[in-house]
């Protein structure tokens, strides 16, 4: 059975092939190759926040500011007994002092581990879903008969802003492709043109001898779409290489909001689809433009 774009022996003889060798193959491969990487940014980005978001969010940290050390531990540790018990708590972790001491580091130096200066206590809660503000409200009430200094905070709330700067970034990213696009349907757009005049005298002939401008057409898409397959091919595995070679270097991140940022297998299926998707873009647009300037040319 014969593909769209295939065509006899003798009419591929009108109009030569390049056999790769031209700019155009290259051109394209160089706008898949782009157009694939700022497709993938968009979906590792929309699979990370989603993934990393969604798990930060069902976190929350209490802290206990009592100032005599001895009340806070033991408060620390009825509170997180207390939060296991109640639904909706995946887990309560007690966040030994020595750790707290070591965040603070960044900021105080060596002087965080003097056991003078006063450290929160502070326990990790991971809920089953993520809990309103109401809801923390409530639970820090309700603690507070433990613990009269309690203090719940949500993650949900600081991630806001990474949320909509992840909306941003995916709008961009979309906005890239589509604008790659387009620039790949003017490119293929000028190179038909460009082969229309070259070619000028053979289609004169061709419509002489009762050729009509869709057998014209015909040989033009041909030549597109092979192109586009090539260029297809070089892109997508050049795109490969360099997303399974950043894949390696976010795989090494600390746990956070970009780790484990790698490529969902719903993703290689969406990239996949965009060589295809070109080489019919490719098509399509070469055979609007054969059809279009044959009716101003003849």
């Amino acid at each position: 059975m014969r593909l769209p774009f295939t065509i006899a022996a003798h009419d591929r003889k009108l109009i030569p092939d390049g056999r790769f060798t031209g700019a155009m193959p290259w051109v394209m491969a160089i706008m898949i190759f782009l157009t694939l990487l700022a497709a993938a940014a968009a979906l590792v980005l929309a699979h990370a926040a989603s993934k990393g978001g969604t798990e930060l969010s069902r976190q929350a940290t209490a802290q206990i500011l009592d100032d005599d050390p001895g009340a806070r531990q033991y408060q620390q540790n009825r509170v997180a007994t207390q939060l296991e018990k109640m639904p909706g708590v995946a887990s309560a972790d007690v966040v030994p002092d020595e750790e707290a001491r070591a965040l603070l580091e960044p900021w105080l130096g060596q002087a965080a581990s003097d056991a003078d200066i006063p450290v929160p206590a502070l326990i990790d809660i991971e809920f089953v879903t993520t809990p309103s503000r109401e809801r923390l409200a409530a639970m820090q009430r309700e603690l507070s008969r433990i613990a009269p200094t309690i203090r719940i905070d949500g993650n949900a709330g600081w991630l806001q802003p990474w949320f909509g700067l992840m909306r941003s970034l995916l709008l961009l990213a979309g906005g890239i492709v589509l604008l790659l696009l387009l620039a790949t349907a003017a490119t293929v757009a000028l190179a038909v043109r460009g082969a229309l005049n070259t070619h000028r005298s053979t289609i004169e002939i061709m419509h002489m001898m009762g050729s009509t401008d869709l057998q014209a057409a015909r040989l033009f898409q041909r030549r597109v779409a092979l192109d586009a397959l090539f260029g297809g091919v070089v892109g997508l595995m050049g795109a490969a290489v360099i997303l399974l070679l950043l894949q390696e270097r976010f795989a090494a991140l600390e746990p956070g909001l970009l780790a484990g940022a790698a490529m969902p297998l719903y993703g290689w299926l969406l990239l996949l689809l965009i060589p295809a998707a070109v080489t019919t873009l490719s098509m399509a647009m070469a055979r609007w433009t054969v059809l279009s300037t044959l009716k101003k040319m003849l």
